[in-house]
């Protein structure tokens, strides 16, 4: 900091540092400097504090009787208000609770549409609430809505009180007022619980007043207590206003617990009457009484302007005579302290001009060598401390951008309380958008993230607000302009928190990563599938059975395993070359595909040599052993068919081919046993070496793996038996 800002800065004790013979002129010269000292003289000069004293007394004696008088007719109004309004609560409660009752069991619960049948009969119950009705399950999620238009179904509202205690105690509750999660409108909810036949939670009934629109609170906050005095609902635990004459005051925040003590033994339970200043500021004489239905409490306020205007002209007149005796003084210390602080306003001026023009931050003059001189230099030390962080400011913030435009990111930047987000040209060029065609909302995000996606993104995205990530790193799809999903590598931090931990911003960037994810689908296809056939190979084939024996071991039905060797191939690619040999492979596959169902697997396990794995053929043994032999003679029927081919031999004439082919076939049955898929796969070998060994294109079923001795099965023209 330059030197010279801090000339003219005099320390408070200067004078007062040597006490030793000249306290006395210490003592005036600091009372000659002292801005508070000056200020406190003319003070005590110019005011008349006998003549205040008097006309104040007077004037609260006054207001005191009229406070006894006034305050027991406006207790009797606000009782009657009182009465109307817990009356009014219970009915509605009753209501919920009758309906509640036996009308939603846990089959219905689970039921969305029988759910929302239900609730559409409460017809009169709707009538009592001007924001209609929905129906939660235990954990709180909206299943059920009416009316309909109001699409509160899916919507969770356990972080609502009313909600989250009506499931967790199990009895009605008139909740906090508050902002509705659909239709964001000031709303009380009354929630009933709802109780299957042993007593237990199930869900909530709720019924939801619109404090915006006209309800029933309206025929007792809709009239006035006198020419300008009000009605007001308060909710006592929460420290709001429901509801007020004037409208505009509902979910009015009351002071904190401590600034008005008034207002405080309210809140505690007292009824009674007092005269205080209201939240907005209004002297008013308030009575109040409870409304136990609800916790909340009646007032009937009316503004001491109009309920002591008797006392006030009388005093009106008595202030009369003492404003005129203190106006001439008024205006003498007016003048005087605008005299002594024009130093001061002229700073602010020079503040303000440097602010508003941008001009450099450049240092005031120091006239006074008083509080007000001190308070100059201060600012001008931080003049100088402000022009320093704005200069490394600026420089962050050139090397933040020269980054981000440097990587290909695009950035976004997320108002969590108000919903407004902004977008980077680079983030909506991704998506294809021209800078116009994106607002500024959170909704231009989310409503383009692939429906299959959006849950764990939103789940990642509330870990990290829940501080159980150190940021948001996730990988989904978003769409684009001209229809295309494109992958996104989406990164995030929440950038500031309020006092207490909820989110204000988020910030993060995206980055397209299309190009990597599908090399990565071409990789993985690459290592499952085989690549003449596209069938599955070795390695799928192994995670197919372990699925497949591990539903067999949970549901008891026996599965089987065709291990399917072509017979004599090996003639083809010596007669027309590996080419033929090829296109006969990928038509066996065909062939075999078309011969079981598709949740079945056909797989290529090496040179011509095939595997089936097929599922479900029910839990009784001999059924199975059919069933499998019915769908390996299909097989065998399908690849005995001649073959049409193209040559794969150069110089050939014929561009076409025909070539006879058989197949010997091996099946396994497995179930409910100890064997490993590789046990299942060698009893499928030796069955189809038993094939070839009884000359080729048969079946041999080898007897089923569930710890008894094994049996063989062989065709038979006119169907199957044991041997």
């Amino acid at each position: 900091m330059p030197s010279g800002l801090l000339t003219n800065v005099v320390p408070l004790d200067k004078h007062w540092t040597d006490r030793s013979g000249r306290s006395d002129i210490a003592f005036v010269t600091h009372l000659k400097h002292s801005l508070k000292a000056r200020v406190t003289l003319l003070t005590l000069v110019i005011s008349m504090t006998g003549i205040w004293s008097l006309t104040l007394f007077a004037s609260q004696r006054l207001q005191a009787d009229m406070v006894r008088m006034q305050g027991e007719q406006q207790l009797s109004t606000a009782s009657t208000v009182a009465a109307q309004v817990n009356g009014a609560i219970e009915d509605r409660l009753r209501g919920l609770e009758d309906y509640a009752k036996g009308r939603f069991s846990a089959d219905v619960i689970a039921n969305a549409a029988l759910a929302q049948e239900r609730l559409e009969t409460a017809l009169i119950l709707r009538s009592m609430f001007n924001a209609g009705l929905f129906l939660t399950d235990a954990k709180g999620t909206a299943i059920a809505s009416l009316p309909v238009s109001t699409p509160r179904v899916g919507v969770n509202y356990m972080d609502r009180d009313s909600v989250a205690e009506a499931l967790k105690e199990a009895r009605s509750i008139v909740g906090r007022p508050s902002i509705g999660k659909v239709l964001r409108t000031p709303i009380v909810h009354m929630v009933a619980p709802v109780l299957d036949a042993r007593g237990t939670v199930i869900g909530a009934l709720v019924g939801a007043t619109d404090l915006g629109q006209p309800n029933f609170l309206d025929k007792v906050t809709s009239n006035r207590y006198g020419r300008t005095g009000s009605y007001l609902l308060v909710s006592k635990k929460h420290r709001l206003v429901v509801t007020a004459t004037a409208k505009s005051r509902a979910m009015e925040a009351l002071p904190a617990s401590g600034i008005s003590p008034t207002l405080d033994r309210f809140i505690e339970g007292h009824e009674g009457v007092a005269v205080f200043t209201n939240p907005v500021g209004v002297e008013v004489l308030a009575a109040v009484k409870g409304v136990p239905a609800a916790d909340w409490y009646a007032v009937a306020a009316l503004p001491t302007e109009e309920a002591f205007a008797p006392v006030h002209k009388l005093r009106d007149t008595m202030l009369l005579a003492a404003l005129l005796i203190t106006l001439l003084s008024g205006g003498m210390t007016w003048w005087m302290l605008r005299r002594q602080l024009q130093p001061m306003e002229v700073a602010a001026r020079e503040l303000v001009a440097l602010s508003d023009m941008g001009r450099p931050l450049t240092p005031l003059p120091v006239t006074r060598q008083d509080e007000i001189g001190q308070l100059v230099a201060g600012f001008n030390r931080l003049l100088v401390e402000l022009d320093q962080r704005q200069q490394a400011l600026m420089e962050s913030e050139e090397r933040w951008k020269f980054a981000l435009e440097g990587s290909g990111d695009g950035v976004w930047d997320w108002n969590v309380q108000t919903g407004e987000a902004h977008y980077s040209k680079r983030w909506k060029e991704m998506l294809g958008f021209a800078e116009s065609e994106v607002q500024n909302k959170a909704s231009e995000w989310s409503d383009r993230v692939h429906p299959e996606d959006i849950s764990k993104v939103m789940a990642a995205i509330q870990a990290h607000i829940d501080a159980r990530t150190p940021s948001v790193e996730i990988e989904f799809r978003m769409l684009c302009k001209d229809g295309r999903w494109t992958w996104i590598l989406g990164r995030g931090i929440v950038a500031s928190r309020t006092s207490d931990g909820r989110p204000l911003r988020l910030v993060g960037t995206n980055t397209d990563i299309t190009a990597r994810r599908q090399l990565e689908e071409q990789i993985r296809q690459q290592a499952l599938l085989d690549a003449l056939t596209g069938l599955p190979n070795r390695r799928m084939l192994s995670d197919r059975l372990d699925q497949a024996m591990a539903s067999s071991k949970r549901t008891g039905h026996y599965g089987a395993l065709m291990a399917i060797d072509l017979d004599n191939f090996k003639t083809l690619n010596d007669a027309h070359g590996h080419a033929a040999g090829d296109l006969l492979l990928v038509e066996v596959g065909r062939r075999l595909r078309s011969c079981v169902r598709e949740v079945d697997t056909v797989a290529r396990t090496g040179g011509d040599e095939f595997v089936v794995v097929i599922g479900e053929l029910g839990n009784e043994r001999n059924d199975a052993v059919l069933q499998a032999g019915f769908v390996a003679e299909k097989v065998r029927a399908s690849l005995s068919a001649p073959y049409l081919l193209t040559s794969g031999k150069e110089g050939r004439a014929e561009p076409r081919i025909e070539h006879r082919c058989t197949a010997s076939i091996g099946v396994a049955l497995f179930v409910d046993h100890a064997a490993t898929p590789d046990d299942v796969l060698s009893s499928a070998d030796s069955a189809m070496y038993q094939a070839k060994g009884a000359g080729r294109n048969a079946v041999r079923i080898h007897g089923a793996l569930d710890g008894r001795h094994g049996a063989t099965a062989v065709s038979q023209n006119e169907g199957w038996r044991r041997v």
